[in-house]
């Protein structure tokens, strides 16, 4: 670790959350109204955290422009500001981080919608909710897995937020996304990116990564998919096999 990246780079980093702070001010109080300007300066800040940080992002495959709604395996809580500065979507997000200080309010204004994991009621409104926001042109990025991976193995994928763009003219894009050690000679994942759901190691994350010189990211934006004929089950399998497939490939 290279300590001497650290103070500058946390006070660019207290600087530019105050700024966007700042011009949350002037955010819709409704995350649903957020138009494409919003969802553009918010797509840059993220741009420029992502250099803040030290995140390295090397990009595999392209973003595909007609897909409305996109589901990634999820390592770490890095996965949202990488994917937030490529794509300006909307993110379905645990209801746990909207009460992080200073993070929450972030997440909140800037158009995430938040759920409640294994609230059964509460998963039925989210789907009723990105419905709506599809319905309205807008994007939507999901982790069907529900919780946070070690970057190697896929858990299963869940079906029920699938709900919300089967049997309809959407087209859903899979993508999946390692932090590998050493790009391209070690692609094994980076067990230090990895969240394990504490407050402490999000911090020690953080560091690490304001500490480095830079921290590699893998993305592969990979199939899609119609879903005008096809069942949530069909397309949470099919994304999982996608994204499987892939990073398997990295091995």
């Amino acid at each position: 670790m290279k300590i001497i990246y650290l103070p500058l780079r946390f006070s660019l980093l207290i600087l530019h959350v105050i700024f966007g702070l700042i011009i949350l001010i002037f955010y819709p109080v409704n995350n649903i109204d957020l138009k494409k300007i919003h969802h553009n300066i918010s797509l840059y800040w993220m741009k420029i955290l992502v250099m803040i940080i030290g995140l390295k992002i090397i990009q595999k495959g392209n973003i595909d422009t007609l897909a409305s709604a996109f589901v990634c395996n999820h390592v770490s809580f890095l996965d949202i500001i990488i994917l937030n500065s490529l794509i300006p979507a909307n993110f379905i997000a645990k209801s746990e981080i909207k009460n992080w200080p200073i993070i929450g309010h972030l997440a909140s204004k800037t158009g995430t919608i938040f759920i409640k994991r294994g609230d059964k009621d509460d998963i039925e409104t989210m789907v009723g909710q990105m419905k709506s926001y599809l319905r309205r042109g807008k994007k939507i990025i999901f982790f069907p897995e529900g919780r946070i991976g070690d970057g190697i193995t896929i858990k299963k994928f869940h079906s029920k937020l699938f709900n919300s763009i089967s049997y309809t003219n959407s087209v859903l894009q899979s993508i999946s996304i390692r932090y590998p050690k050493d790009y391209p000679n070690n692609l094994d994942s980076d067990s230090g990116m990895c969240w394990t759901g504490t407050s402490n190691m999000l911090i020690e994350i953080a560091i690490r990564c304001l500490s480095r010189r830079s921290t590699l990211v893998l993305i592969n934006f990979d199939k899609i998919f119609d879903t005008t004929n096809k069942s949530s089950y069909e397309l949470a399998k099919l994304s999982s096999e996608s994204v499987c497939n892939s990073i398997n490939n990295l091995r």
